[in-house]
């Protein structure tokens, strides 16, 4: 009895170390894509408050161009933090993450526009997307290898997909705002100063994520190589020597996620407007119902994927792009908001066969020691030049090919690269992880 009791003891303590994990490393995520929704979602107004133009695709292009170019600079925030959070620590380096996510994004709210400070707006609009996109170069990967570090085995798929359920919320919420305040006030209100709202409210998610964070231990994983003096020296180093094979295949791992997410969640409200004709209030609504379907199904397939393993449902996620992205755009572009409705849950059901295994199979990919700089290299290389750019060239493909069925194309390519490093993927799914 005593050691029964012992035993549901340290399950219990297993089950809220991760509990804790999940909310420390969810917060930052939250903040970080709160900001690409809200900025993504007002993209429309802010291309005119910033970037005016006679040509309304010129205004959108140079609008997506600044929202991509904060991807530019995650690959060096990643070497970065990646660095920090193999020799530091994963709570020092999230933990400086969200400062600088935080202040970047409230900065933005209160930032002057091209009206009332000329060239400088758009300027010093850049210069905050690069401090966003530096720090978000170590917030996914490192709340990806928290978590995963503080799930037990058996439960890292539930516990990581938590992971992309806080980056999908994260976003929803940023588009519910700005869906609320587009439809309380009118587009005069919101332009001349309504859109500020959304960006102010990141300070006080920052104070109180600061605090979640810095109240938490590091990870046992972790720990363990600090007790063991083998924490690496040089793990970015060590990693490109250790681990090329490996980072290789991560970069195309999430090449497609990251081209279905960036288009599917964030492009889409602008899609919805300029090529299929809905009022932005409409492809708003649209985009928040498919956020929300999302983020329920998520964690069910990471869950799923504990049991059944991750490689069946990362290959059927992308056979099936390759398989109904023409369709799925061709009724997205039909102007009608039921079809439109009706088509973000196949779009989306795809999507959660990545976001439920995925943080957990390419977090397992890499030991401890080198975990946070290995994955954090690739992923947000691929994320610079598949995610950031997806929006630009979704809206340059169509005004180049008169097209809107174009960005269909370009997610099928690169769904082939993406599939056969799915179908090379060794199943870790019931291995425990590699600390060394």
């Amino acid at each position: 009895m005593p050691q029964a009791t012992t035993v549901a003891a340290e399950r219990g303590a297993d089950a809220r170390r991760a509990r804790k994990a999940v909310i420390a490393g969810g917060i930052g995520n939250f903040i970080e894509w709160y900001d690409y929704g809200v900025y993504a979602a007002l993209s429309p107004v802010l291309s005119k408050l910033f970037f005016p133009a006679a040509d309304p695709v010129t205004s959108t292009l140079a609008s997506f161009a600044v929202f991509g170019v904060g991807f530019v600079v995650r690959p060096l925030g990643g070497l970065f933090f990646g660095q920090l959070g193999d020799r530091r620590g994963r709570r020092t380096a999230l933990g400086l993450a969200l400062i600088m996510v935080s202040l970047s994004t409230f900065a933005m709210g209160v930032l002057p526009t091209y009206s009332q400070l000329g060239l400088f707006a758009p300027l010093l609009l850049v210069a905050l997307r690069l401090i966003q996109g530096f720090s978000a170069g170590g917030e996914w990967t490192g709340s990806a290898t928290l978590m995963v570090e503080n799930a037990t085995d058996g439960r890292r798929g539930w516990v990581a997909s938590w992971q992309q359920f806080s980056v999908i919320v994260g976003q929803l919420a940023g588009i519910l705002i700005v869906t609320v305040i587009t439809n309380v006030w009118s587009e005069q209100v919101l332009r001349d100063w309504a859109w500020r709202l959304p960006f102010v409210i990141a300070l006080v998610l920052g104070v109180v994520g600061f605090y979640i964070r810095f109240r938490m231990e590091d990870t046992p994983h972790f720990q363990k190589l600090q007790k063991q003096d083998i924490v690496a020296a040089a793990p970015t180093r060590e990693s490109l020597r250790t681990q090329r094979r490996a980072m290789a295949a991560a970069f195309l791992f999430v090449a497609l996620p990251n081209v279905g997410f960036y288009t599917f969640l964030t492009y889409m409200p602008t899609f919805l407007n300029q090529e299929g004709g809905l009022a932005l209030s409409d492809a708003y609504a649209v985009n928040l119902v498919g956020m929300a379907i999302y983020a329920v199904l998520t964690p069910v397939v990471g869950r799923l994927s504990d049991r059944y393993g991750r490689r069946p449902m990362l290959i059927a996620h992308a056979i099936g792009f390759l398989v109904l992205a023409y369709p799925i755009y061709l009724l997205l572009a039909q102007g009608s908001f039921t079809l439109a409705l009706a088509m973000q849950l196949p779009a989306l059901l795809l999507m959660s066969l990545y976001a439920g295994p995925g943080t957990a199979a390419i977090t397992e990919m890499f030991p401890t020691r080198l975990r946070y700089s290995s994955l954090a290299l690739p992923y947000n290389l691929s994320s610079a030049l598949f995610g950031g750019t997806a929006p630009f060239v979704s809206t340059w493909l169509i005004a180049t090919f008169h097209s809107p069925l174009a960005p269909a194309f370009y997610t099928m390519v690169v769904a082939v690269p993406t599939l056969l490093v799915y179908l090379k993927l060794r199943e870790t799914a019931h291995e425990p992880l590699r600390d060394a």
